[in-house]
């Protein structure tokens, strides 16, 4: 350390300068996006791709919210998963609680690594759709139900071929989710005029609706919108790349708004078709994008069918129903039955100096079982009473 040391300039010293410098840039980037989105918003709620959304004052609802989440840690060469579901059913009578029920489900078992994250997704649809089923069996129907994953898949989740693992999780899935549709299609709005609800809510696809703004696509939109909107979009959107398709939604929508329905297969060429399972898929499926509160982010709603059978004044209810169930004004807000849901959650994500507790309690006893030889005892309890 006694060699010659050059000067030079210390890391400290280039975050200063550099802020100093690209501060004003920074700014000025940001202030001009910002006068786009002020200018361009007026016009896109004139046109009708922005619609305003009442309150339900008192809220008057029996509502459901089932939530999913799953878990992992390495063990054995792969992977131990916990995932569970939770049903969270909220009986509001004149703006107050009335009454809650709860009903869950956990599976905890080992997986392989490979593509363990498209496992788990639809895993925890396997479960959020058994819960679903069993809500169906139900003397006592919620009127709306909130759930927070896919109601269909889609074409980019199919697994590669080969893959037969996932493979047979996929077809596990897309079973589920067929017999499911098959048997209670007819009992679920807006099939059944007086049937269930069903949605699902989520923060993907932000700003679908903007590019269903062409000529050739204006017509997958559910809500009427004023078509010279469409002229004016060829000039808007090379505008829009610069700015961020999410940045322009979360800057149009306002508190108690949502955007114009779209179908959602239809407004992507490249991805026609590609709801999965196809039975169900005819169907088409509807998204719109709702925002609560000020603070509160756009949420993606979707729901089973076609723009032929979901008009706006049924859109319109929906957003209202779900909104109205939003009660915070905060950044991480949700339907309440919802976030009941995913509270209830919590013993399944419970963790101990950064590890999973269920997982570490399960990877023990799978150890110690394998330690004891306990488990080759029970594989080999009945051969042994042929072999005496």
């Amino acid at each position: 350390m006694d060699g010659f040391k050059e000067s030079g300039t210390p890391i400290s010293q280039s975050i200063v300068a550099n802020i100093q410098l690209g501060l004003p840039a920074t700014v000025s980037k940001l202030s001009s996006k910002m006068r786009f989105i002020d200018k361009i918003a007026p016009t896109l709620k004139e046109s009708g791709v922005i619609r305003n959304i009442e309150l339900i004052n008192p809220l008057t609802i029996n509502a459901s919210g089932i939530s999913a989440t799953n878990r992992t840690s390495n063990a054995f060469g792969g992977i131990l998963y916990v995932a569970g579901a939770v049903r969270q059913d909220v009986l509001i009578d004149d703006g107050s609680i009335y009454k809650t029920r709860q009903e869950s489900i956990v599976d905890v078992d080992e997986i392989d690594d490979l593509d363990n994250q498209k496992k788990l997704k639809f895993i925890d649809i396997i479960n959020v759709y058994k819960l679903l089923g069993d809500l169906m069996e139900d003397d006592e129907k919620p009127e709306l139900v909130l759930v927070d994953v896919p109601i269909l898949l889609e074409q980019q989740d199919v697994p590669i071929s080969g893959r037969k693992d996932l493979e047979k999780v996929y077809k596990q899935c897309v079973d589920t989710i067929e017999e499911f549709w098959v048997k209670y299609k007819e009992k679920i709005y807006p099939f059944d005029d007086n049937g269930i609800k069903i949605a699902s809510v989520g923060n993907k696809r932000f700003g679908a609706v903007i590019f269903a703004l062409t000529q050739d696509k204006v017509k997958y939109v559910v809500d009427d919108i004023d078509r010279n909107i469409i002229k004016n979009m060829n000039g808007i959107i090379p505008k829009l790349q610069d700015v961020g398709v999410k940045r322009l939604l979360t800057g149009i929508l306002v508190k108690r708004t949502r955007t114009a329905a779209y179908e959602i297969s239809r407004i992507n060429e490249e991805e026609r078709n590609r709801l999965e399972p196809q039975s169900v898929g005819k169907y088409e499926m509807v998204g719109m994008h709702i925002k609560a509160g000020n603070t509160t982010p756009p949420m993606l709603v979707e729901i089973l069918g076609s723009k032929e059978v979901w008009t706006t004044e049924m859109l319109d209810e929906l957003a209202s129903q779900i909104i109205s169930l939003i009660t915070f004004d905060q950044q991480k807000a949700m339907p309440l039955p919802l976030w009941y849901a995913k509270y209830a959650l919590k013993p399944v994500e419970a963790t101990n100096n950064g590890k999973n507790v269920i997982l570490q309690y399960y990877k023990s006893q799978a150890r110690e079982m394998l330690k004891n030889e306990e488990l080759e005892s029970i594989w080999k309890e009945d051969l042994d009473v042929f072999e005496e």
